[in-house]
């Protein structure tokens, strides 16, 4: 397996980390199809972008196009469901259920991609699921509402864990097929379109520009884009059952850069995970 996928995992957690940190510093209580559009506009144009400068020639069969298709609607139809759930349940609850989509992406990679693990790896992937969750999950009440709209939050949030794991898995078999760049291309189009559909639905067409620093919200936007490029080129040199639980480990950077810039300390609790992922590392290599 080629290395490649470390450096670009790397960057995918800082992107996607540091991203987190500066939406939750610009976050307003405006519509959330209003952010969802802002980032569909980045998406596509560094997305289209990076597609026109390496693009790949080459003819690819129906059934590829397909896949290709379903992988980037997949994802885009996981962030509505997620934007969705944070509407209806608390988010330290459907956050962490929406997340933990690694391990069905490592069932699927094994299962219809053929991809293998060694011992090592096995319990290297496991150590990072364990630390992911016990990193982001928090028994804090973040949201009030009846039972029922709490159930709606959770069903949506599986709905969005569904659609990210199946996701990751389709879009290893794609890029196997058309490479990494070509996939790009069609997410560039396909997702903005749902995202658009999505915003026109929930807005009635108004849109808001978010009230806070909108440099920062723009930066965030950015790295969130940028780290969706990062994580299919990991996804190109290595193992989807690897990369997957790797990548989604970003919460660990905006838990720890946050509380840096806040001076708080890290809890028994987040020390632990940090262990855990520090004792994954090598296990991984083996």
């Amino acid at each position: 397996m080629d290395m490649l996928w470390v450096p670009f995992s790397v960057a995918t957690i800082l992107m996607y980390g540091l991203g987190q940190v500066f939406a939750k510093e610009t976050r307003t209580k405006g519509s959330s199809a209003n952010l969802l559009l802002l980032l569909s506009v980045n998406i596509f144009v560094m997305w289209a972008a990076y597609w026109l400068f390496f693009r790949r020639p080459g003819s690819f069969g129906m059934w590829t196009w397909v896949q290709a298709i379903g992988a980037a609607a997949l994802s885009g139809a996981a962030y509505v469901s997620y934007y969705e759930s944070i509407k209806h349940g608390k988010v330290s609850i459907v956050g962490t259920i929406a997340g933990a989509y690694a391990p069905l992406t490592v069932f699927l990679a094994i299962i219809f991609l053929n991809e293998s693990m060694t011992v090592g790896e096995l319990m290297g992937v496991i150590l990072v699921v364990a630390a992911m969750l016990v990193f982001t999950y928090s028994t804090g009440n973040n949201g009030n509402g009846n039972r029922k709209n709490e159930m709606l939050g959770i069903a949506f949030a599986i709905l969005s864990l569904i659609f990210w794991g199946t996701s990751a898995a389709m879009a290893k078999g794609v890029i196997k097929d058309m490479g990494d760049t070509n996939f790009i291309g069609v997410y560039a189009l396909v997702c903005p379109a749902i995202w658009f559909v999505y915003w026109l639905g929930s807005t009635k067409g108004r849109f808001e520009m978010p009230e806070s620093n909108r440099w920062l919200l723009e930066l965030s936007l950015l790295c969130f884009a940028a780290g969706g490029i990062t994580l299919y080129l990991a996804i190109d040199f290595g193992n989807v059952s690897i990369v997957s639980p790797v990548t989604n480990l970003y919460p660990i950077v905006t838990i720890a850069v946050a509380k840096m810039r806040l001076r708080e300390q890290l809890s028994v609790r987040q020390i632990a995970a940090l262990a855990m992922l520090i004792a994954s590392v090598p296990l991984l290599s083996l």
